[in-house]
């Protein structure tokens, strides 16, 4: 049973590594623009090389942003803002379809933009 206290600090220890981890996520390579659900967003890529930003550019979606993070696992996409609700779920809907050939195909253009910058 010595090996019960162990797992505990174990349990309780993950979360607070993946919040690091997160926090320590910079995303401000690009950035370039594109439209998601009729609303112009720009797209930064982030240091983890897998993730990405999007950020609403004008009305009605702004402002809004997403956060499309690699989990390990896959992606978690979420939003957060004051926005247009209804222009903001079409982006999600939009997003919510990127696949990983979508996904490294926008962290390859952001790149490309930085670069020209």
């Amino acid at each position: 049973m010595k090996l019960y206290p162990c797992i505990v600090v174990l349990c309780l220890a993950a979360p607070a590594l993946a919040a690091e981890t997160k926090a320590q996520l910079h995303c401000v390579t690009g950035p370039v623009q594109k439209t998601y659900g009729g609303s112009k967003w720009l797209v930064h890529s982030c240091t983890d090389g897998k993730s990405l930003v999007f950020t609403a550019v004008s009305k009605p979606a702004a402002p809004f942003e997403f956060d499309l993070t690699y989990t390990g696992n896959g992606y978690d996409l979420d939003g957060r803002g004051t926005g247009d609700r209804k222009a903001a779920d079409a982006a999600y809907a939009e997003l919510q379809k990127l696949r990983g050939k979508d996904i490294l195909a926008l962290i390859n253009e952001t790149q490309s933009a930085e670069r020209k910058r």
